[in-house]
């Protein structure tokens, strides 16, 4: 019998296989089929780690303003002497009315003062206008459903807006006739993300 399940087995797809669970009990072997939660999966991955950084920035070149800033309340702040938050704000080639894509910061050591600093943590992306090259945090402009699609159904409804979460991560997404007009990803202090905080995190 496990010769015959063994032959079957060469001839499912290396995607395949990593669908199937192999569960033995009293019954003898089982073999079942397990669908993967991509969602779930590709939610997890969005929120660890939105955008390379170091690569859009490359990208960018010289269409960048950067400034010093502070550091909100809410932001992650890890704990490590002789730190900055900066701001860095590209030019993108069509710029709508909310302003310009901005990204921040957090930044320490010897090199964080430099643009190339490469030990820099991101800390929030505030998006308002499509960008290619952001990659897959590229989100302005895609409807409800293709969010639902990539990331799952497992979001709060505020007022306008979508906000998926894990842990001390998040993204508010702003909608308008179903539509992502503006976001922001942040990194948060906390994993306590009660409604005094959303309140602070959509002003």
């Amino acid at each position: 019998m496990l010769f015959f399940i063994c032959i079957g087995c060469k001839n499912v797809t290396e995607k395949e296989t990593e669908q199937i669970q192999i569960a033995v009990d009293s019954t003898g072997l089982q073999i079942k089929m397990v669908e993967k939660e991509t969602a779930d999966l590709n939610l997890t991955s969005f929120l660890d780690n939105p955008v390379d950084l170091q690569e859009f920035k490359k990208k960018k070149g010289s269409n960048v303003t950067t400034t010093v800033t502070n550091g909100m309340k809410y932001h992650l702040h890890p704990k490590i002497n002789d730190s900055i938050f900066y701001s860095y704000n590209f030019i993108t080639e069509n710029i709508g009315p909310k302003g310009i894509n901005e990204i921040v910061v957090f930044k320490y050591g010897e090199n964080r003062h430099t643009y190339e600093d490469e030990t820099e943590i991101l800390i929030e992306l505030r998006i308002f206008n499509e960008d290619a090259d952001l990659g897959k945090a590229n989100l302005v402009g895609l409807a409800r459903k293709e969010l639902e699609a990539e990331f799952g159904s497992d979001y709060r409804i505020l007022n306008n807006r979508m906000m998926y979460s894990n842990k001390n991560k998040l993204v508010i997404l702003e909608l308008d006739d179903s539509k992502v007009i503006s976001y922001k990803y942040l990194k948060l202090a906390t994993e306590n993300v009660d409604s005094d905080l959303i309140q602070q995190l959509m002003e």
